[in-house]
C-alpha cells in the first residue's frame, strides 16, 4: 500500500482510495498511477510510458493523453496548478507529491477528523512555528478527546419577540461555561446537524408561566425544566444551574454569583437586532450598551464593524484605533483581528488585512473555538486568492474545510465569482468546482434553517451564495438573488446590498441582458475608498456596455464600452488580475469594432500578464484570441504555432482546425476535429466547421460570418452549460 496526501493505492489490486471511499479507475489509468507512484520525483518521458503501458495500438499517443487527463480528474489535480502530476514541456511528466510506504505512515490512532484538524495547524502560512504551537500557553487543539456538542438557538415561545435577546445571551453563557468540557460545533453548522441522530445536541425552549418563564432543555435522553423569574442579566447564573441539572460537567463547577451588569441586556439586544432586524437598530443598542459599559470591547467591536459596513469609514477607523485589548478575552481578541482584517480587505489593503488574519488565527487557536479558527483560515484564503498565492490559498481552504466542512465554502467561495467567463477558473479550478458542488446541499439546508429561525443576515448570505453557485439551475438562482437583495434593502445591510447589486450586474451580463445589468449596477454609487468593490463595479459597467454592443451592434454602447475600458486602464488603482482582464475584454471590444491592430496589442499584453500571474485557465482565453486574430489576418501558420500542445479548449481546437484548413494540413485538421468531437457541447462548433468546408474560400469575412469569435465565451458558464 502506498500513501500520498489523502489517498492510498493498493499496488496488488490497483485500487485507489480516498479516506474510506474507493475511486473507480479504468485498468489502464490505474496502471498509469501505479507507474507514477513507483517512479516518484523523477521526470518520466512519454516514450517510457508508452513503452511500459501502450506497446501496441494505432492511437497510443491519444490514449496516453486521455489517461493522463482521467487520472488528473480522479485526483482533482490541475495541469496549470499541479499537486500530483506536473507536465514537463518537451520531456514528459513528473510526479511531484511525496509518496509514503506503510513503514513511514504514522499509525492512525487519533480520530481522523480531529487529527486532520491538528495537521491543518501546520499548513497555515501565518508564521506559526512549532515552538509557538506547543508552548505552555498555546496548545492549539486540546479538544482532541472531547465530546462534540451542538447548542441550538433558544426557541422563544413566550409570544414576545423582544424576549429573544435573552436566548442569545444564554447561548453565549452556555458556550463559555461548556467550552472546556466539550468540543462545541460552530453555529454555522446547526443546519447540517439539525436532523443528525447521532449528534450530541442541547436544545432550549423558553415558555411563559403566569408572571414567570420556564426554560426547557433537552440533552441526550434528559429533559429538564428551570423556572426563570425574569429575563435579566442573570443569564450566566441560569446557564450554570442548567449545566448542573443536566450533569454536563464531570466535575460540577462552583461559580460565584456574577454581579448584574445592566448594559449586557442592551449588548445582546444588539446581537439579536444585527442577526434579525438590521444594523441600524443594532447600532442603537450597542451605543446604549457602551453608555453603561464604556470599556466593553465586544460592543466597541460591533460598532466598529457596523460603521464601515454602513459607509462610515472615518468612524470605523476611529473606533478600531480606540479599542484596547489589554483585558479582553482571547476569543474577543481573535474577533478584533478578524473584524479589522475584513475592514482592510474591503479597503483593498490586502497586506495589512493578511497581517490581521494571521493574528486572528493565533488568537483563535488559543481560544480553542473551532468557528473562530475556521473564520481566520477563511479570511486568509480570501486574501491569498487576491494575492495569487495559490498554494497558500489551498492550504487555508483545506484547513477551514477540515474544521467545519462544506459550509466553509458557501459564502467566501461564491464571492470569487467575478471573473472572466467561468469565474473560478483561475487558480485551483478543480478544487473550486468541488467546493461549489459540496456547498449546494449545505446551502439548501441553511436557507430552510435560517428561514425557520428568523436569522435574517445569515439568510441573506445563504441566499446570495446559493444564487452565485453556478451548479444550481438558473430558474432557481435568479429568485434567490432577488430575494437576497430585497431582504438586504429592507434590513439596511448596505455593504451586503452593494455586493448583491454588483453580482446581479454580472449575472444579467451572463444572460446577455446588458440593459438590465446596468439598471442594477447603477443603483448605488460605491465609495472609491472601497477599492475592490468600486473596481468591480466599474469593470462590470464596461462589460454591460460591451454586451449590448456585441448583441445588438449598438455603436453608442460600443463607444461607451471603449471609453469605460480606457478609463480603467488609465486609473492608478486597478489590481493586477483586473488589469489583465480589462486588457483582454478591451481587445474583444476592439475586435467587434474591427480594429485588429489594437486588439492584437492588448491581447499580447493580457497573455503576458496571465503568464506572470500563473492564471493558466484564463491564459488560454488570450491564447485563442491571438489565434483568431491571425486567422482574420490570413496568417494560419502563426495561429497553428500558438496552439498549446495538449489543449481541451473548444475554441483552441476550433481555430486550430480552421488554420489547418487554410494551410491545407488535412491530417492536423482531422486530429483537431476528432479531439473537438470528444468534448461536451461541441456540436455547434463542428457544424460551423462543416459549413466552412463548403465555402469556396476561407476569407476573413467568411470566418467572422461562420465561426464563433473569442468574445462568445465571456458568458460561457452555467447558463450555457445547462
Amino acid at each position: 500500500m502506498l500513501y500520498f496526501r489523502q489517498y492510498r493505492f493498493d499496488l496488488a489490486s490497483l485500487s485507489l482510495y480516498c479516506e474510506e471511499e474507493q475511486i473507480a479507475l479504468r485498468p489502464k489509468v490505474a496502471q498509469l498511477l501505479s507507474y507514477f507512484l513507483t517512479h516518484p520525483n523523477q521526470t518520466v518521458t512519454r516514450e517510457a510510458l508508452l513503452s511500459a503501458l501502450w506497446q501496441h495500438g494505432e492511437f497510443r499517443e491519444a490514449a496516453l493523453t486521455q489517461s493522463i487527463t482521467e487520472l488528473r480528474q480522479a485526483l482533482n489535480d490541475s495541469a496549470q496548478q499541479p499537486i500530483f502530476i506536473k507536465t514537463v514541456p518537451q520531456q514528459g511528466y513528473h510526479w511531484i507529491c511525496p509518496v509514503e510506504s506503510p513503514k513511514k505512515r504514522r499509525a492512525e490512532v487519533l480520530n481522523k477528523v480531529t487529527w486532520a484538524a491538528v495537521l491543518m495547524v501546520f499548513l497555515t502560512v501565518g508564521g506559526v512555528g512549532m515552538k509557538t504551537l506547543f508552548s505552555a500557553d498555546h496548545v492549539p487543539f486540546q479538544s482532541i478527546n472531547k465530546t462534540r456538542l451542538i447548542i441550538f438557538p433558544l426557541q422563544n415561545e413566550t409570544g414576545v419577540d423582544a424576549n429573544a435577546w435573552w436566548g442569545y445571551a444564554l447561548e453565549a453563557s452556555l458556550r463559555e461555561q461548556l467550552h472546556d468540557q466539550f468540543q462545541l460545533l460552530p453555529k454555522s453548522q446547526n443546519a447540517e446537524f439539525e436532523t443528525e441522530k447521532n449528534a450530541n445536541k442541547l436544545t432550549l425552549t423558553l415558555k411563559p408561566m403566569q408572571q414567570r418563564f420556564v426554560l426547557e432543555a433537552h440533552y441526550g435522553n434528559q429533559t429538564q425544566q428551570l423556572v426563570v423569574e425574569q429575563l435579566d442579566e442573570q443569564f450566566a447564573s441560569v446557564a450554570g444551574q442548567l449545566i448542573t441539572q443536566l450533569n454536563m460537567h464531570k466535575q460540577p463547577q462552583q461559580s460565584a454569583d456574577t454581579p448584574i451588569n445592566r448594559g449586557m441586556s442592551d449588548y445582546y439586544r444588539g446581537v439579536q437586532a444585527l442577526m434579525e432586524q438590521g444594523p441600524k437598530l443594532a447600532k442603537a443598542y450597542f451605543d446604549a450598551a457602551l453608555l453603561q459599559m464604556p470599556n466593553h470591547v465586544p460592543s466597541q467591536l460591533e460598532l466598529a464593524q457596523l460603521s464601515w459596513q454602513m459607509g462610515e469609514i472615518e468612524e470605523a477607523e476611529r473606533r478600531f484605533a480606540a479599542i484596547s485589548l489589554t483585558s479582553a478575552k482571547v476569543a474577543t481578541q481573535a474577533r478584533f483581528y478578524l473584524y479589522y482584517g475584513e475592514f482592510y480587505k474591503a479597503r483593498g489593503q490586502f497586506t495589512k488585512a493578511l497581517s490581521q488574519a494571521d493574528q486572528a488565527l493565533l488568537s483563535a487557536q488559543r481560544s480553542q473555538q473551532v468557528e473562530l479558527i475556521a473564520m481566520a483560515y477563511q479570511l486568509q484564503a480570501d486574501l491569498y486568492w487576491t494575492l495569487q498565492r495559490w498554494e497558500a490559498y489551498q492550504h487555508a481552504m483545506n484547513a477551514a474545510h477540515t474544521l467545519i466542512g462544506s459550509r466553509s465554502f458557501a459564502f467566501s467561495e461564491a464571492q470569487r465569482s467575478f471573473y472572466l467567463a467561468n469565474p473560478p477558473a483561475a487558480g485551483p479550478i478543480e478544487k473550486t468546482l468541488l467546493n461549489l458542488q459540496n456547498s449546494r446541499p449545505v446551502l439548501e439546508q441553511a436557507i430552510t434553517y435560517y428561514q425557520q429561525t428568523g436569522q435574517t443576515m445569515s439568510l441573506i448570505q445563504a441566499l446570495f451564495a446559493y444564487g452565485q453557485n453556478y451548479l444550481v439551475p438558473v430558474t432557481i438562482t435568479e429568485p434567490s438573488l432577488l430575494r437576497a437583495l430585497a431582504l438586504a434593502k429592507q434590513g439596511g445591510y448596505e455593504f451586503l446590498e452593494q455586493q448583491i447589486l454588483s453580482y446581479l450586474g454580472f449575472y444579467y451580463i451572463q444572460l446577455h441582458q446588458g440593459q438590465t445589468a446596468l439598471q442594477y449596477l447603477m443603483q448605488k454609487r460605491i465609495d472609491k475608498r472601497f477599492l475592490p468593490s468600486y473596481e468591480q463595479q466599474q469593470l462590470l459597467i464596461a462589460m454591460a456596455y460591451m454586451d449590448i454592443a456585441l448583441q445588438s451592434g449598438d455603436s453608442e454602447a460600443l463607444q461607451q464600452a471603449i471609453t469605460a475600458y480606457k478609463a480603467l486602464l488609465d486609473s492608478d488603482y486597478l489590481y493586477p488580475v483586473t488589469r489583465a482582464n480589462v486588457k483582454l475584454l478591451f481587445a474583444w471590444t476592439w475586435l467587434k469594432a474591427g480594429n485588429l491592430s489594437a486588439a492584437e496589442q492588448l491581447t499580447q499584453l493580457a497573455f503576458a500578464d496571465y503568464q506572470q500571474l500563473q492564471l493558466g485557465e484564463v491564459e488560454t482565453y488570450a491564447q485563442y484570441t491571438q489565434m483568431y486574430i491571425h486567422l482574420l489576418k490570413n496568417e494560419p501558420e502563426q495561429a497553428i504555432l500558438l496552439m498549446p500542445t495538449h489543449s481541451e479548449s473548444q475554441l483552441v481546437l476550433l481555430y486550430g482546425a480552421v488554420a489547418a484548413q487554410m494551410n491545407h494540413q488535412e491530417q492536423l485538421k482531422q486530429q483537431l476535429v476528432a479531439k473537438l468531437a470528444e468534448l461536451n457541447n461541441s456540436g455547434l462548433l463542428l457544424t460551423q466547421l462543416q459549413q466552412l468546408e463548403q465555402q469556396s474560400a476561407t476569407t476573413p469575412s467568411v470566418i467572422t460570418g461562420l465561426i464563433d469569435a473569442p468574445y462568445s465565451v465571456y458568458c460561457q458558464s452555467k447558463w450555457t452549460i445547462n
